[in-house]
């Protein structure tokens, strides 16, 4: 709605275009009435009117002179003169000041109305024309953001050459800015996650990077990696100034995001952008040793590299234990076990603090390890807390090692058993996805309870037969249906949403861009 002024001496006048004119309907609302010109002048300073109807004789300010100073300000504003045909020549001189029309009186309210609409269908083209600018605007700004993370994020993942980067690299960027990162990796994300719909997972996530851009502010891009892990890469001019930012930004993320447990690992400060390849190889070593710590933790990439040394060096055939776990062989297993217990105790080493020390690392690597392969320990064994607790309870180093061994041969047994049969119910699973992906209320509750099993059974065992989950296999398949309709062009956004299982276009068009690097429409064009 667009608003107008009105500026005229005579009373009658005011009152009745005030009444008489059906401002609302034809898409304007009257913000303001002055007797003379001064008046007039201070209510258009306070109210920037889109239009204003002046007649050209007031008193202290005439309407040529407040035309030449709404002018100065206000470029845009359309101004409609009110007249009578005496001052017919005044009217032309106002013309020529820029004015959009004129009405001589008595006025004829429909041809006012007629002049208004004119006016208004003007500036809707050009709000229109802004808006579209704007949006191109953003469009390409987006694009280029987009093009930039996934240049900086092949770069620090080896996939492209220093020189490569360097060649691509926008040259505002490389202008000697000093660089630090953090990596966020949201505790856990995967076992969260498992029991989650699409959607609970982007409303996370989104909260999640809500938090961090808002407290990022422009100095900070960020990365989102898969896994509920983001690269955040923080430029600066000053060390300790970015030193100093790095530690706020942790601190202030601390204190606004409470529900959602996370780690972070914040590097050194590095001369340029290019270092940034160092700093995240340095950064993953900091995610490893925050395992090993534990979860919903900050630390610095500078910490995991002094505490670098293999927790199991020094501890004697520990190492070979867990190459035996990682076959999943029950007799190489305990034969390994057995030689671990003739060790430590040939060693010296058979105290129960140390035993303790030596149980809590081999369980850890385990759980690792469960994770590496998609099926993590919650989905084996109903309360693994207590079956850990249950082995440090033991009271002798042989009673201990056979608690562990009891307890890895739970999963060996589960992974021996479902590697046999997993992959025929996956395919099974995928058959039917495929066949019902349309179905906006299509969950992984859902499909495991087609295949006859739990939702946390079939959840690991879909991740370890096709090394993804089963959210994101999901939306891999809606995506690409989606991209072949688009292809096609003979459907809208929203019938496309609506034909691979999104009820709401927008949320479907985020989650497109975020697979794709365009929006749908953009996809469609092009």
């Amino acid at each position: 709605m667009y608003t107008v002024y009105l500026a005229d001496d005579e009373q009658l006048i005011r009152e009745g275009l005030s009444e008489t004119v059906p401002w609302e309907a034809l898409g304007l609302k009257l913000i303001g009435t002055a007797e003379n010109g001064k008046q007039a002048l201070r209510g258009i300073q306070a109210g920037a009117p889109d239009i204003v109807l002046t007649d050209i004789q007031m008193p202290h300010l005439s309407g040529l002179e407040l035309i030449e100073k709404i002018r100065q300000s206000y470029e845009g504003c359309r101004i409609i003169i009110i007249t009578g045909y005496s001052e017919f020549s005044y009217a032309q001189s106002a013309i020529r000041l820029g004015v959009s029309d004129f009405v001589v009186k008595p006025i004829d309210i429909p041809a006012l109305c007629g002049t208004l609409t004119r006016i208004v269908d003007e500036l809707d083209r050009i709000r229109n024309k802004r808006d579209e600018v704007e949006k191109l605007r953003i469009r390409l700004q987006h694009a280029d953001e987009y093009r930039y993370q996934q240049l900086l994020l092949r770069y620090m993942t080896g996939r492209i050459t220093r020189q490569t980067f360097l060649e691509q690299i926008p040259v505002q960027v490389k202008r000697g800015r000093i660089i630090g990162l953090i990596l966020l990796q949201i505790d856990n994300f995967d076992n969260i996650t498992s029991g989650m719909d699409e959607e609970s997972i982007f409303g996370m996530t989104q909260q999640m990077e809500f938090t961090i851009e808002k407290l990022g502010g422009d100095s900070m891009i960020i990365i989102e990696e898969p896994g509920g892990r983001y690269i955040l890469l923080f430029f600066g001019e000053q060390e300790e100034d970015l030193r100093f930012e790095l530690r706020s930004f942790v601190r202030r993320l601390r204190l606004s995001e409470t529900q959602i447990a996370f780690t972070t690992v914040t590097s050194q400060i590095y001369p340029s952008v290019e270092d940034c390849c160092t700093a995240y190889s340095l950064l993953k070593k900091g995610v490893h040793y925050a395992f090993q710590l534990g979860g919903n933790r900050d630390i610095h990439a500078d910490d995991a590299a002094k505490d670098s040394s293999d927790p199991l060096s020094g501890m004697p055939n520990a190492k070979r234990v867990l190459q035996s776990i990682a076959s999943f062989n029950k007799n190489s297993i305990r034969r390994d076990f057995e030689l671990l217990s003739k060790d430590i105790q040939s060693t010296g080493h058979n105290s129960y603090l140390y035993s303790r020390m030596l149980v809590g690392i081999i369980y850890n690597e385990i759980g690792k390890l469960m994770i590496d392969i998609g099926c993590p320990i919650e989905s084996v064994v109903k309360n693994p807390l207590e079956s850990y607790q249950k082995i440090l309870t033991c009271t002798t180093l042989r009673d201990m090692l056979w608690e562990l061994y009891r307890f890895i041969e739970v999963l060996c047994d589960f992974i021996n058993r479902n590697s046999r049969t997993g992959k025929s119910t996956v395919e099974r699973a995928k058959i039917y996805i495929e066949a019902h992906y349309a179905d906006s209320s299509l969950t992984l509750d859902r499909v495991a309870c087609e295949m006859g099993i739990s939702p946390n059974y079939f959840s690991a065992l879909f991740k370890q037969c096709t090394q993804i989950s089963f959210i994101n296999y999901l939306t891999s398949v809606r995506i690409g249906h989606a991209k072949k309709l688009l292809a096609s062009k003979k459907y809208k956004t929203y019938e496309v949403a609506n034909q691979c299982g999104y009820e709401n276009p927008t949320y479907f068009s985020t989650i497109f861009k975020r697979h794709t690097g365009v929006s749908p429409s953009e996809y469609k064009e092009g």
